[in-house]
């Protein structure tokens, strides 16, 4: 019995931190890329930067977006167009690509190739702001029902 419950003992150290080793998407405020909000190359304000994390070539890891959201009780999905900012190290911002009503969860994806994974990170905005607290940074794909719930939670918030 004892060495049963060493092993889970074992086992539940070893989990976060093998997780916290594993490929993912981290986001930051633009000035983190050294991108401010106003630069001219940007057409929109810049809102956020997203990075890959714990990848073997950042150059060759393919991030895509979409905006999430409810406008006056229509549920709305708008795929969002990333800006390179150093595609070297992965690293590409987020400008403001959906309307200013309703509420809005920024889906990112991410795959890298070596080692092959994928990983997404949702980001809940208040106006075109996000809101680091709630964001959800996942270690695989976000499921529909995560999108749902993210929206829902972000509703439920908001009202």
């Amino acid at each position: 019995m004892f060495l049963k419950f060493v092993a889970l003992l074992m086992i539940a150290i070893a989990v976060p931190a093998i997780a916290g080793t594993m490929f993912r998407l981290e986001i930051g405020p633009p000035i983190a890329a050294g991108t401010g909000t106003t630069v001219p190359q940007f057409k929109k304000k810049v809102v956020l930067v997203v990075r890959p994390r714990l990848c073997d070539n950042p150059a060759a890891v393919q991030i895509t977006g979409a905006a999430e959201g409810l406008v006056n009780g229509t549920r709305q999905s708008l795929p969002l167009t990333l800006v390179a900012v150093n595609p070297a190290e992965g690293v590409y911002a987020v400008q403001q690509q959906w309307p200013d009503n309703g509420q809005w969860v920024l889906q990112l994806n991410g795959s890298c190739p070596s080692p092959k994974a994928a990983a997404s990170t949702l980001v809940p905005m208040k106006g075109f702001t996000f809101i680091r607290e709630k964001t959800e940074v996942l270690g695989e794909p976000a499921t529909r029902q995560q999108v749902e719930a993210a929206l829902a939670a972000l509703v439920r918030s908001q009202s």
